[in-house]
């Protein structure tokens, strides 16, 4: 009978243990999410304060430099994962390449034309299998047919043909780039390079095309993209102010390192 006592003491003392770990869970879930709240309350009533600040030392001193401190672009904490190269990219080159050089581009902006027809042939002609080429669009609204340019190569490439229709579309930029029905002038570039022209026009027109141009453009804002071409190499923003050199540059110096 002790021994049986003594067993059962043993169990109680046992399920106590346990059940006093589970209220512990409980607490420290609570404890978390108060932490949690008074973090975010903390952070909104810091926000608030700075914003005094800043209109107090705006209406101070003129506010020139510190809105120039405000609006300096700043690094998203996501920057590095939109910058690896994702299944759905289109890229050439070598897979396995040492560089990898980003672009966000707008087929209806000129200097994007020269880019692709003339510096970055060179470019790649140079570096070989050194380099890889991601294109990723970024149409600006200023221009009136760049997204139904980007509609066409997302379509063509759904077929096999991205950088040709891409290739086409910088070729041929000035007749399509102010006429008014824009859709079948892409559908005419689309039987150029015999593609199957049902089924480009509906991918033209689909949800799965818009949304992987919105995808790239929504990244671009991320990256504080605001003009195009944009190039990043080795996830390192480019100024390409002086074309091929500048390109050449930054890969010369990922190269190095």
């Amino acid at each position: 009978m002790e021994n049986t006592a003594g067993e059962s003491d043993e169990s109680m003392t046992l399920q106590q243990d346990r059940l006093l770990t589970k209220r512990e869970k409980r607490e420290l879930v609570k404890k978390e999410k108060l932490n949690e709240r008074v973090k975010s309350e903390n952070s909104g009533k810091i926000k608030k304060t700075l914003l005094w600040l800043i209109a107090i030392v705006v209406v101070a001193f003129g506010g020139y430099q510190l809105w120039q401190w405000i609006n300096t672009p700043q690094p998203d904490p996501g920057a590095s994962s939109i910058l690896s190269v994702k299944s759905d990219d289109w890229v050439r080159g070598n897979p396995n390449a040492r560089v990898t050089v980003i672009e966000y581009a707008d087929f209806e902006c000129p200097a994007c034309k020269i880019y692709s027809t003339e510096v970055l042939p060179k470019i790649e002609s140079e570096y070989k299998d050194n380099l890889r080429i991601v294109f990723r669009h970024f149409p600006l609204p200023q221009h009136k047919n760049a997204l139904a340019a980007s509609k066409a190569a997302e379509a063509a490439g759904m077929q096999g043909k991205f950088w040709e229709m891409a290739d086409l579309l910088y070729e041929k930029q000035s007749e399509w780039d102010s006429v008014s029905n824009v859709q079948d002038k892409m559908v005419e570039y689309a039987n150029f390079l015999v593609l199957n022209t049902d089924q480009f026009l509906s991918d033209y027109n689909s949800d799965i095309v818009s949304q992987s141009i919105k995808d790239n453009e929504d990244e671009a804002y991320m990256l504080r993209v605001d003009a195009t071409p944009t190039f990043f190499v080795n996830g390192k923003k480019v100024n390409v102010n002086y074309g091929y050199d500048d390109l050449k540059n930054a890969i010369d110096n990922a190269l190095a390192n």
